[in-house]
């Protein structure tokens, strides 16, 4: 009895042993699964990750594309617009919606407006146009071939949704400070597309957005007066560019201008930032003493006299404190700037210190916002790459119109003299010799 007892025990003992084992080999084929599970769902999800950025990327490069062809569209039309503003017969429907549209109606637009047209006036030849059944028409991209099938679009990139705007209510852009100015043309209308008469100017300088491409938010720490201090003690703390803003008017007048003309309409202030600047300047009172007065050979005028020196003037700025706005603010009030008849204005701008975003909006004497007209135009224009979408606006650079002038020649520095100018030097090697008289 003893010994069967014992037996049994025994074989109840192996069969609790068997039964562990498989329980201990389940739960580690569940963990393995899970392990398993785990690494695939790793795997895929880093798989669709990089197939989401490779798509969003493709679908940025096709809203560029619009981008490009939006430039081409614009330049077509204003070389195509005759000289009382019209355009022939077969092209007036097209630049009706290229040329003439408000920035701030641009949520008003119709998507498919410029599309369209391309399409039913037979621009096919130059855009890819395809009608997408209800939703519109879009542009294929990339490999343009013949058909218009996928087969020469393996990415399915497209754009749609193509939107200009030549009339923009202000006008952004960056200026560095290496000595490379920006030059912005004054040409502006009002929202009946009427030419309009400038009033004040408000300039807008250094966002206040934290990680933004250039500013930061600003650091005033008390900053004042109307001096240029050293950069390094400038620059240790981030305060906002120190700005040299001139306006210069190119009279219009039958029979041309005279040099005088031309310096009776410049004007020009330098503004620092300051905690306790004032928020607006009349900008036609600073003009600078012309001729100049004649300097010594050490730089100096006689009697250390006024020669033209830009006045610095503190300009209201502060701290930053997060939001998309900017950190300094002036308005140059009391203009009465008639872009149609008078002169043909501009306006200069110089960064010191460091590089600067800038904002510019013009008003009439009613304090309603004038347009810029086609100095910088805005384009509206979304890509897609398979089920990817990307929404770009970008601003062109002026200028589009054949009978404007270029903005891109103008000279940074000249020589201005009532005299001789000698550039008689000869230089050999290490040696040079300068064989001009010397000044009486």
């Amino acid at each position: 009895m003893i010994s069967y007892r014992a037996h049994r025990r025994q074989r109840v003992a192996d069969c609790e042993s068997g039964q562990a084992s498989m329980v201990t080999v389940a739960m580690f084929m569940m963990l393995f699964a899970a392990i398993a599970v785990s690494f695939t769902f790793v795997v895929i999800s880093a798989s669709r990750q990089a197939l989401n950025d490779s798509l969003q990327s493709s679908a940025k490069i096709a809203a560029e594309s619009g981008v490009e062809d939006a430039k081409r569209l614009i330049v077509y039309c204003y070389n195509k617009r005759q000289s009382d503003g019209s355009y022939p017969p077969a092209d007036q429907k097209l630049c009706s919606q290229v040329i003439g549209k408000l920035s701030d109606k641009l949520e008003d637009m119709g998507c498919d407006d410029i599309l369209n047209e391309l399409d039913n006036n037979n621009y096919n030849n130059s855009f890819a146009v395809e009608k997408e059944g209800s939703r519109g028409h879009r542009v294929r991209v990339g490999n343009n071939g013949s058909n218009n099938n996928n087969e020469n679009n393996e990415n399915n990139e497209y754009y749609q949704c193509l939107k200009i705007a030549t009339k923009t209510d202000n006008y952004q852009g960056t200026v560095n400070n290496l000595g490379k100015s920006v030059i912005v043309p004054l040409r502006v209308v009002n929202t009946q597309n009427q030419a309009a008469v400038i009033a004040s100017l408000e300039i807008e300088w250094h966002r206040n957005v934290a990680g933004n491409d250039g500013d930061n938010q600003a650091e005033m720490h008390g900053a004042s007066g109307t001096g240029l201090p050293p950069a390094n003690i400038w620059s240790k703390n981030n305060r906002p560019a120190v700005l040299r803003v001139e306006r210069v008017g190119v009279p219009k007048k039958a029979g041309g201008f005279s040099l005088n003309d031309l310096a009776d309409s410049d004007t020009a202030l330098t503004l620092r930032p300051s905690l306790k600047g004032n928020s607006s300047y009349n900008l036609g009172a600073y003009k600078p003493q012309y001729p100049p007065l004649p300097l010594g050979r050490d730089g100096i005028a006689p009697n250390n006299q006024y020669s033209g020196k830009v006045p610095i003037v503190e300009a209201a700025c502060k701290d930053g404190g997060g939001g998309d706005d900017y950190a300094c603010k002036t308005t140059f009030d009391g203009e009465s700037l008639d872009t149609d008849k008078t002169a043909d204005y501009y306006l200069r701008i110089n960064a010191i210190y460091r590089s600067t975003h800038f904002k510019i909006t013009a008003y009439d004497k009613n304090g309603s916002k004038l347009y810029f007209d086609g100095v910088q135009p805005l384009v509206d224009v979304t890509g897609s790459s398979s089920d990817s979408f990307s929404r770009i606006q970008a601003r062109l650079k002026p200028s589009f119109d054949k009978n404007a002038d270029s903005t891109n020649w103008w000279p940074e520095y000249v020589i201005d003299t009532n005299g001789k100018v000698c550039k008689d030097i000869e230089v050999q090697y290490d040696k040079g010799e300068d064989r001009c008289p010397p000044y009486n």
